[in-house]
């Protein structure tokens, strides 16, 4: 094992490296980034026996937690490391094609533990959260998987560790893993009380990617040489919808008022660069089922940069007002990414 003067002028070299590769992009940060990033420098890494399990941060959206784990990976051995977004993550160990009939959920999950992980020394997890029962399953099973296997997770979350399964019905089910990182791991809040994401997209168009799209007002009409189309997912199809070239047209009824999963939303980013959801009802009237699969749907649209245009009765502001504030406030963030129209009916060009 190398001296400890040579393992801390390894680990401050990786907090240097994470701060210059942020200044070749124009990213000068703050002090609370700074903060977090020698945290990261002091706690990633070949690791000692005293080291934590790694690191849990948290703040709101916007604030340069995904922007510094970028970084970060960047700077880690590749065949060590490895990244995953939390619906990513749990759609690769649940797709069908790992399946074994009749396997029980815990046995795919495990399994897919092992086969996902195998042989890496950190993992980075992005937005780490617990929301319904079955998640704090799934995070418990994943934090002790690394424990066990002294694989550093170091994992981004909108959350504070107690805010986790935030729900007096069910919060039980996620003590054991709040005990295990606060324990465990170095627990980081990054908030320098500035949203970056809204200074950025005010200060700089987009002409590609999520950050392209927009929110219109009032209905739209597809191209007039668009196609009818039937969408296959899974066992399932949705439409009919309409489709020119690259861009797909398709009503909320069709993508939100159905049984659609993040899953689903995670295939679907798959298929078009291009989406325009129309006909979508007031924000102020929205169910929380129907009002979580469009947060859902904008959450993997947004972390697979898909350009998508929404068409709706308002302006979507009471959107997530059913839903957690730390889920609204995410939510919030990524809707301002979007230009913004007030027009009675537009002809959008694919």
């Amino acid at each position: 094992m190398p001296e400890p003067s040579l393992r801390n002028s390894a680990k401050n070299a990786l907090a240097k490296q994470i701060l210059d590769s942020l200044a070749a992009e124009g990213i000068i940060a703050d002090p609370t980034q700074q903060q977090l990033i020698n945290v990261l420098g002091k706690t990633v890494g070949p690791a000692s026996k005293n080291a934590p399990q790694g690191a849990y941060i948290y703040g709101p959206p916007g604030r340069g937690k995904t922007v510094i784990a970028n970084s970060l990976v960047a700077h880690l051995p590749a065949h060590s490391t490895r990244r995953f977004h939390f619906h990513e993550f749990f759609h690769q160990l649940n797709s069908p094609k790992n399946r074994v009939p009749g396997q029980p959920l815990g046995a795919i999950f495990s399994q897919g533990l092992e086969r996902e992980l195998a042989g890496i020394q950190v993992l980075i997890f992005d937005e780490f959260h617990c929301t319904e029962p079955g998640d704090a399953m799934f995070m418990g099973k994943l934090v002790k998987y690394c424990k066990q296997h002294d694989i550093q997770l170091v994992t981004t979350s909108n959350y504070e560790p107690e805010k986790l399964l935030d729900d007096d019905a069910f919060h039980h089910l996620v003590k054991p893993i709040i005990e295990s990182i606060r324990a465990d791991y170095e627990v980081f809040e990054l908030d320098h009380e500035l949203d970056y994401r809204l200074r950025k997209a005010e200060m700089e168009g987009a002409t590609s990617g999520y950050r392209s799209g927009s929110l219109t007002l009032l209905p739209q009409q597809a191209p007039s040489d668009s196609l009818e189309t039937w969408i296959e997912i899974g066992y399932d199809r949705i439409g009919p919808a309409r489709q020119a070239g690259e861009a797909i047209w398709i009503s909320f009824d069709q993508i939100c008022r159905t049984r659609r999963n993040t899953a689903d939303y995670l295939e679907l980013a798959t298929r078009f660069p291009r989406w325009h959801i129309t006909q979508i009802p007031s924000s102020e009237l929205m169910p929380m089922d129907e009002e979580r699969r469009l947060a859902n749907l904008i959450d993997v649209f947004y972390d697979k940069d898909i350009e998508v245009h929404l068409y709706a009765e308002d302006d979507l502001s009471k959107l997530g007002h059913m839903l957690h504030a730390t889920e609204k406030a995410r939510l919030t963030s990524r809707l301002a990414q979007l230009h913004r129209h007030d027009i009675e009916r537009t002809t959008v060009s694919p």
